[in-house]
């Protein structure tokens, strides 16, 4: 594909945007969302591995969602488990049974299991904690509905995580986002009432 095929197509998507929604009802239910990721690390301190998600999200109105949720995280090369808390929201381009969409995630995370702590080596950890461990993934994507009330979304999505990682240029532990990028693959449902 070229750019001008590109910039056509999302100048189309823009013009298409404008239709209403009639996918999800915006005052009968809530955007619920499970899903589970796989990824790869990017750059040098960059770290991938497996996650899944829980997320809720309200409508505000007929194509933006907002909410909390909640998930787990395993990173391969750093090996340590990850419970991120976050806010979330999704904003979708259409109103139809298949539509693109961003999803930004922002919160905390509580570390467990960490094994590489102290060695002064790269991919470790350092032992002193520190003060906020920051949590950011935004995302693109598309969702298809399979009923009106339960689909199926599938992104890619850049995780960062806020850690005292060992610097190898520095031979020290800095503050560094660790970051990966995944495809994730969920199920979207609907609760009445909610």
């Amino acid at each position: 594909m070229n750019k001008q095929t590109i910039i056509t197509a999302l100048f189309a998507l823009v013009a298409m945007a404008g239709q209403a929604q009639s996918t999800f009802d915006t005052g009968d239910g809530c955007l619920n969302v499970i899903d589970v990721s796989y990824a790869q690390g990017i750059g040098e301190y960059g770290d991938g591995g497996i996650s899944a998600n829980y997320l809720h999200e309200k409508f505000i109105n007929e194509r933006l969602s907002i909410g909390a949720g909640i998930g787990y995280n395993h990173h391969e090369k750093y090996k340590f488990s990850a419970i991120p808390i976050y806010f979330s929201t999704h904003y979708f381009f259409l109103d139809r049974k298949f539509s693109p969409f961003v999803n930004l995630r922002v919160g905390g995370f509580a570390m467990f299991n960490a094994k590489k702590v102290g060695t002064n080596e790269k991919y470790s950890l350092s032992k002193d904690k520190q003060s906020f461990s920051l949590f950011v993934s935004p995302s693109v994507g598309v969702k298809m509905h399979i009923t009106p009330n339960i689909g199926i979304m599938a992104s890619i999505n850049d995780e960062a995580y806020l850690v005292n990682a060992f610097d190898t240029s520095r031979n020290d532990y800095r503050s560094k986002l660790i970051h990966s990028w995944g495809i994730s693959v969920g199920i979207c449902f609907q609760i009445k009432g909610w």
